[in-house]
């Protein structure tokens, strides 16, 4: 179930007149299956006469009909969060992303999460977001109107302490590229999903997919579908409940 505010949205402000920057309002949608802790985001920055949180979604596929709907500015993503009622599964982030920044090219990409393994956080830099919060990074919540404020108006980036210094980390896992990484993204969202849909997905032919596929299966040292799904869920490289898994 979705939480709907609407408002009238200006568009940013093609000037360097300050008082025309402060008189307009930037528009944010949220996704997180929490409601308390969306609303509670709406609550706060709200307190920010710049800011407006146009739009709030529970579940991944409310994402795309709401952009569509309201122009948004910027966008708070959690990562563990379902593509629809009933599944099981978390959204495919690394998909989802490249998509959204491809068809909204504007918008900024926040994400706030508790997930803080460093694979994922380094492939989410990759794919294009502006910005990594961990949840319970209280100092950076407490800022969290002037992050954004900053993110939008000056196009700039902002990594919390915690995730910086998970950028610096030199690598010790296996290098996937930013398409292997969307195809696992994909996958573990949906296993039923065969070689062709993966190829319609993604606008390449199925023996791309399979390429991609046994390059991944070597990195990783596995030889199936499920077993790459297991290894990357134990590298970091797809979302899962983090309460199941060893920080690495």
């Amino acid at each position: 179930m979705s939480i709907i505010e609407t408002s009238n949205y200006h568009k940013i402000p093609h000037t360097k007149d300050m008082h025309t920057i402060m008189h307009w309002k930037i528009q944010i949608g949220v996704l997180d299956d929490h409601i308390a802790t969306a609303t509670g985001y709406k609550s706060k920055l709200e307190i920010n006469p710049r800011l407006n949180v146009v739009w709030i979604a529970n579940y991944y596929q409310e994402v795309e009909p709401f952009l569509n709907s309201h122009p948004t500015d910027l966008l708070i993503l959690d990562i563990v969060v379902s593509n629809s009622p009933g599944a099981s599964e978390p959204y495919p982030i690394l998909h989802a992303i490249p998509l959204i920044l491809e068809k909204y090219p504007e918008i900024k990409i926040l994400v706030i999460s508790m997930h803080n393994r460093p694979v994922l956080i380094k492939a989410l830099k990759n794919a294009g977001i502006s910005g990594y919060i961990l949840k319970d990074d209280i100092q950076s919540y407490e800022k969290l109107d002037e992050i954004i404020i900053n993110i939008v108006e000056n196009d700039s980036i902002y990594f919390s302490d915690e995730a910086s210094r998970v950028l610096k980390s030199p690598d010790e896992i296996p290098s996937l590229t930013p398409r292997q990484t969307e195809i696992l993204s994909l996958i573990a969202s949906d296993p039923a999903l065969k070689t062709k849909e993966l190829a319609e997905k993604l606008f390449v032919s199925p023996s791309t997919i399979r390429n991609h596929l046994s390059d991944i299966y070597l990195k990783l040292e596995v030889n199936s579908r499920s077993s790459a799904i297991l290894r990357a869920q134990q590298l970091g490289f797809i979302a899962v409940n983090i309460d199941e898994l060893p920080y690495s």
